[in-house]
């Protein structure tokens, strides 16, 4: 039993990856430029994989991996999902401060999705600067929403906004306070899948719906004073 455990483990550690955005924002490049980049790479290993033979042939799956997201508009877009490989290329491209950087923070995002892989549960001290999240084991869908949609409708009313323009408000304060990558990063861990939308993230952590709540009542008490 224990080594099944350990196996699945091991197959979930192999399919670690970082999204073509995050590496974007890690290397300081636009994300079609480095979506340019990867393009350019994948299309010269195929020209090369064309003159291997079949067991000699190289595996784009183990670099780059074809994916899509959705932007706030809910449309969907080219993205890649990149591995640990795939980060180790494009560290090779790379020169002085900009790599060594660069390497550092793959290797430390890799490790933390290790960690939390081994142990999605486990209390992270203070020492570590990605301490404060609740990783819950189930999502109960729509939960913060159903609890909070009568606040939402009010502030929309009152200050004549959106439901899309309030999330937004909402994400960006949520921005400011919590790093939304790497929640994003153990609820794909968690789940094998990425969230549909950001807004989803307040069904995992309890930080994050703590904060949004707390910024929304600010939102009722400013329009109560008005």
């Amino acid at each position: 039993m224990g080594d099944l455990l350990m196996n699945n483990i091991h197959m979930k550690q192999l399919e670690q990856t970082l999204t073509s955005m995050e590496v974007a924002g890690m290397v300081g490049k636009r994300h079609c430029d480095l979506m340019r980049d990867i393009n350019r790479y994948c299309k010269q290993i195929n020209e090369a994989n064309n003159g291997l033979v079949s067991e000699r042939k190289i595996a784009l799956a183990d670099f780059f991996r074809e994916s899509t997201y959705k932007d706030e508009q809910g449309k969907e877009r080219p993205c890649y999902d990149i591995t640990k490989k795939g980060c180790e290329f494009i560290a090779h491209k790379l020169t002085g401060v900009k790599g060594t950087a660069f390497t550092a923070q793959y290797i430390n995002r890799f490790h933390d999705m290790e960690q939390a892989l081994k142990n999605p549960q486990a209390e992270i001290t203070e020492k570590d600067p990605f301490a404060r999240w609740s990783i819950v084991k189930k999502i109960e869908s729509g939960k913060w929403f159903n609890k909070n949609n009568w606040k939402l409708k009010i502030i929309c009313d009152r200050f004549g906004w959106t439901r899309k323009f309030l999330y937004h408000k909402i994400l960006v304060e949520l921005s400011d306070l919590h790093n939304l990558e790497l929640v994003e990063k153990f609820y794909t861990v968690t789940y094998g899948h990425k969230p549909e939308y950001k807004m989803d993230l307040l069904d995992y952590s309890k930080e994050l719906a703590g904060t949004a709540t707390r910024y929304i009542n600010y939102l009722l008490i400013e329009e109560q004073e008005e």
